[in-house]
């Protein structure tokens, strides 16, 4: 079975090697983003190595949906496309081209919760279960016919790689067993509910501000959501922007001081700082353009005291 896919990310990597165990299946072909856009992508990887080493047909673009590349997947004829880790819309012209069709892998558990940044987006809303689809790919994004669905659970270790990590793992399970079954034309598909339908928005990068107003629980989950490889939530102090890297909440109750305030800076542990409600400890944080620090390390080195605010 002739096998293209389309994506550039540690998903896409992760996916593509495991299908390569497989003699059954020819990847004839590897659509990855061009090397100039990958600071575009969070978890961007380079195919060139896997491409090499195997002798797959490496295609860097910047436009799936440009007529060159349209005509170059009409005559390569695959069998299936698939898309993982791919943020542009496939035109139909691509959907129709591929004899069994195109499919695709969504983090969640469709029709719910469809749209971009899902996995984020799980962490920040505080959800305890989470899911990963495999799906046939349509014109409109997020709607095709089911082929396959899991479930992960989601506790306050997970940050967003290590859900990225869960849904890596699904996402191959689920290829394992639905590929032979498509190869075969014996796969399910099942159509999606739109009675059922939910939606999330797009986030913006002021979305990642941190409100020290908040919940402790609600400022950790941000924090988490945008750990590496997203660039970290983010807060003011004297007007320069910090990006918080890691946080644990502490049991203390957050008394009588300002959201944001700093009370008390441990040697070896962190800063300490007030919230709507428990106290946060700040591990790791880095300025803008500069290197990740210890918390403790940073106050002390940019001179931070006690009862200074984070705004």
């Amino acid at each position: 079975m002739r096998i293209i896919i389309i994506g550039c990310t540690q998903s896409t990597r992760r996916i593509v090697l495991d299908i390569l165990k497989n003699k059954k299946y020819e990847v004839v072909a590897i659509f990855s983003l061009q090397d100039k856009d990958f600071a575009k992508k969070a978890r961007f990887a380079l195919m060139d190595d896997i491409a090499f080493e195997n002798d797959i047909e490496l295609h860097k673009i910047g436009d799936i949906n440009d007529q060159m590349i349209i005509n170059l997947i009409k005559k390569l004829n695959p069998d299936i496309v698939l898309e993982v880790g791919w943020s542009q819309i496939i035109s139909k012209d691509i959907l129709e081209i591929p004899s069994k069709g195109t499919i695709g892998i969504h983090c969640s558990f469709l029709p719910k919760n469809q749209g971009a940044a899902s996995l984020n987006w799980a962490l920040i809303k505080g959800e305890k279960e989470w899911g990963v689809t495999l799906f046939y790919l349509k014109e409109k994004i997020d709607t095709g016919d089911i082929i396959d669905q899991r479930k992960f659970p989601i506790d306050k270790r997970d940050n967003i790689e290590t859900l990225f990590d869960k849904a890596d793992f699904l996402s191959i399970q689920m290829l394992q067993k639905n590929l032979p079954l498509i190869k075969e034309g014996t796969n399910p598909k099942i159509k999606q509910n739109k009675e059922e339908s939910t939606y999330l928005p797009k986030r913006k990068p002021e979305d990642g501000e941190i409100k020290w107003g908040e919940l402790a629980d609600s400022i950790s989950a941000l924090v988490r959501a945008l750990a590496k490889p997203y660039p970290g939530a983010f807060t003011y102090i004297k007007d320069e922007r910090l990006f918080i890297l890691d946080v644990e909440i502490l049991e203390e109750e957050s008394k009588k001081h300002i959201p944001g305030t700093i009370i008390g800076i441990i040697d070896k542990r962190g800063i300490v700082v007030s919230t709507g409600d428990k106290n946060i400890l700040v591990k790791r944080l880095r300025k803008e353009s500069d290197a990740e620090m210890w918390a403790d390390h940073f106050a002390k080195e940019y001179d931070m005291k006690e009862f200074d605010t984070f705004e």
